[in-house]
C-alpha cells in the first residue's frame, strides 16, 4: 500500500486568533445585550404616558376646548377628556377599564395631582368625585398659565398626561 504522504496543513496561528477575537466580541456583544435587558428593570420609571388623541371644541362650560386622551397604566385601560373654561379651571372626566372590559373598583386606590410640566413649584392634590364605579371627576381651580401636568396614581404606577392652559 502506498499512502500519500501530502503534508496536513495547520491554520495559521494569526487565522485561529482572528477567529477567537471575533467569537469573543460576538459573545460580548450577545452578554451585553442580556445585561442591558436585565438592567432595564432598574432604569424604567414607574411612569405611563397618556396620549392626546383629540380636540375638544370650546363649548359653554369648556370655552378654551380641551383634549381627549388615552392610554394604559398596569392593567387599566385610561380614557379621559379634559376641558378648560374661560376661568383658566380645568375639568377632568377619567373612565379607568380593567383587561376585560370591567370598570374599576370603588375602592381601588387612586389619587390625582397637578404639577407645573417644568417641575417648578409643589403638586397641588385634585379632590375627584367617583361617579360610577370605574369613572371619576375632578375639577381644578384656576391655574396659571403655561404647561402643566395631570398625574394619574395608581398602586404600582403613574398616568401622566401634559396640557397647557393658554392666557
Amino acid at each position: 500500500m502506498t499512502r500519500s504522504s501530502a503534508p496536513v496543513q495547520q491554520p495559521a496561528a494569526a487565522e485561529v486568533r482572528s477567529a477567537r477575537v471575533l467569537v469573543g466580541i460576538i459573545g460580548g456583544l450577545f452578554m451585553l445585550l442580556i445585561a442591558a435587558f436585565v438592567g432595564m428593570i432598574f432604569f424604567v420609571h414607574h411612569e405611563a404616558r397618556l396620549n392626546a388623541v383629540g380636540p375638544i371644541a370650546a363649548s359653554p362650560g369648556a370655552e378654551r376646548g380641551g383634549v381627549i386622551f388615552h392610554g394604559t397604566a398596569n392593567i387599566w385601560e385610561v380614557r379621559g377628556r379634559m376641558t378648560q373654561d374661560a376661568a383658566r379651571q380645568v375639568s377632568f372626566a377619567i373612565d379607568l377599564v380593567g383587561p376585560t372590559g370591567q370598570p374599576a373598583p370603588a375602592e381601588l386606590a387612586l389619587s390625582l395631582a397637578l404639577e407645573r410640566a417644568d417641575d417648578t413649584g409643589t403638586a397641588l392634590p385634585l379632590g375627584h368625585r367617583l361617579v360610577r364605579p370605574g369613572s371619576l371627576v375632578a375639577t381644578s381651580a384656576a391655574l396659571e398659565v403655561g404647561r402643566w401636568r395631570l398625574r394619574i396614581t395608581l398602586p404600582e404606577i403613574e398616568a401622566v398626561q401634559e396640557f397647557r392652559v393658554e392666557p
